[in-house]
């Protein structure tokens, strides 16, 4: 499960040369990103690499209602059966997408003394990617899930679920619709945050507590 996520960083400095010059959607710097607000996405269109704003929560392209009359909760879809769920398959095998991070959080601990942790990857570069789907709507709207598999070892205490993150070597193969393995194995790191409410904002999330 992912619920929570910081996307401080989109200029993707680091990946210039993966993806050419590519300019990131206008959408603020956000450490408390919660499911149906915009945030950025890229994905593959006529060859071509895009960036786009997108809800987060999934609705699929056959919803013939408005968005918000979508009920069913589709911020994540597990990789072990989004390919037959009829929600997921079409993006499955047609719109993946990549989403930027800085890190995300999870909870532990009993109900109403619940205990965030922000969890993020030892990487020399200031982003990563989570694997996504995607979903266009009449009108143009874009949609989005964050694609989640089982934790990594290292992590498993925290949460059982984690997102798929994408190794560099990954995202073509991914962004292709290509079958195969993905998610990085190992190098994590975690630490226990202050509690915060859903309107609370700012790098100081992410500062160790404790």
């Amino acid at each position: 499960m992912c619920g929570r996520f910081a996307q401080a960083k989109l200029d993707w400095p680091s990946y210039f040369e993966l993806f050419g010059d590519l300019e990131p959607p206008d959408i603020p710097v956000s450490y408390n990103i919660k499911p149906t607000q915009d945030i950025a996405m890229a994905y593959k269109h006529n060859g071509e690499m895009v960036t786009a704003p997108a809800r987060w929560w999934f609705v699929p392209h056959w919803h013939r209602g408005v968005v918000k009359g979508w009920k069913a909760t589709t911020f994540n879809a597990k990789i072990e059966t989004a390919h037959e769920k009829p929600t997921f398959r079409t993006a499955w095998r047609h719109n993946r997408c990549i989403i930027p991070a800085t890190g995300y959080y999870e909870w532990t601990g009993p109900k109403g003394s619940k205990q965030p942790h922000y969890i993020t990857v030892e990487q020399n570069i200031p982003v990563f990617f989570f694997a996504g789907l995607y979903s266009t709507l009449g009108g143009g709207t874009q949609t989005t899930t964050i694609v989640t598999q089982d934790a990594a070892p290292e992590i498993s205490e925290i949460h059982h679920r984690m997102p798929v993150i994408l190794p560099t070597e990954q995202i073509q193969d991914w962004l292709g619709c290509k079958d195969g393995g993905y998610g990085q194995g190992g190098g994590f790191k975690h630490h226990p945050v202050k509690s915060f409410g859903m309107k609370d904002d700012g790098p100081d999330l992410t500062t160790p507590f404790g």
